[in-house]
């Protein structure tokens, strides 16, 4: 049968009962004996507080003792039988069962009592449930796969390296890298990156004026002017 594990494993079913009735009674003799006691040194008269917190605490803190019990046992019975129906369990367990553990409870006062008290017993549960996976969440370690998913990089993040080109090895952080040599050219060993384009002055004042004399010798009928 799988079983998730919570804040503390609880005991097999048949055990469970007994379990939870003994847990109910004993928190609820200690609530009611700290609520009773106040209460009743607070209404006992001023020169006998003492003996009337005592008294108080000796006639109520049982009767709300036995109360816990009766519920914890009914929710007991009810978490069982649904395990034993559904055969795993889950969360859904403990929250159908304080549902039902408190329209049962209720069933004297009518139906729309039992209603509003299953209500309010499965939103406790829930809420119970709720903080005990997160707890347990919290506290878990992480598993291999988180500490994997983590040490992946985004490719939607943005770069933590300055610059437009993170480093990648040992240079200079945001330079980018020195161009490679241009491939050599396969038509006729003419290689366009070998070529250097030089300026000079001289070159383009010859160059300026021969195209003037070229024009002048071809439509000039007579020859050139000395």
């Amino acid at each position: 049968m799988p079983r998730q594990s919570g804040l503390a494993d609880r005991e097999p079913c048949p055990w469970r009962i007994v379990d939870d009735v003994g847990g109910a009674f004993c928190m609820g003799n200690i609530g009611g004996g700290i609520w009773h006691s106040i209460k009743g040194a607070r209404l006992a008269p001023s020169g006998a507080r003492l003996s009337g917190s005592l008294s108080a605490v000796q006639a109520r803190a049982p009767v709300l003792g036995g109360q816990f019990a009766v519920w914890g046992g009914l929710f007991a019975c009810c978490d069982c039988s649904l395990t034993a129906i559904r055969q795993k369990e889950d969360p859904w367990n403990s929250i159908v069962s304080g549902a039902a553990t408190g329209g049962i409870l209720a069933g004297r006062a009518g139906p729309r009592a039992m209603a509003s008290a299953a209500v309010v017993g499965g939103v406790l549960l829930a809420l119970i449930e709720g903080m005990g996976i997160m707890m347990t969440r919290m506290m878990a370690p992480p598993s291999a796969d988180d500490m994997l998913a983590s040490q992946r990089m985004d490719p939607t993040a943005p770069p933590t390296a300055g610059g437009l080109f993170p480093s990648s090895g040992g240079g200079a952080r945001g330079l980018p890298p020195p161009p490679s040599s241009p491939p050599p050219s396969s038509s006729g060993g003419f290689d366009p990156y070998a070529t250097e384009t030089t300026f000079s002055t001289e070159g383009s004042s010859s160059s300026a004026s021969s195209p003037q004399q070229q024009s002048g010798s071809s439509w000039w009928p007579f020859g050139s002017s000395s």
